[in-house]
């Protein structure tokens, strides 16, 4: 009686154990694929975009610095030389 009985089930676990296979080797191409997947390029580009936006900046500094020591200069030389004619008005 045993033995009838696994005879009618054998042919219902056969297609049961191929979806239980095909599924797991589906599932472990997809992990191997996930795992290969690298994140270099995202972070590379990230840092070159911080890098160009940190570059600018530096330009943006350089160029007001540069504007601010052309008014500090011209201003000690406006200062230099109404320092200059109160010193003449006062001496002579």
């Amino acid at each position: 009686m045993a033995g009838l009985t696994m005879k009618k089930l054998i042919p219902a676990f056969i297609p049961l154990a191929l979806e239980i296979v095909r599924r797991v080797s589906r599932d472990t191409s997809h992990n191997n694929n996930i795992k290969k997947f690298d994140k270099t390029d995202e972070r590379l580009n990230t840092i070159e975009n911080l890098v160009v936006r940190l570059e600018k900046k530096a330009l943006a500094n350089r160029e007001e610095i540069r504007k601010g020591k052309i008014l500090l200069m011209i201003w000690m030389g406006l200062n230099s030389a109404l320092l200059v004619a109160i010193a003449v008005k006062v001496f002579f």
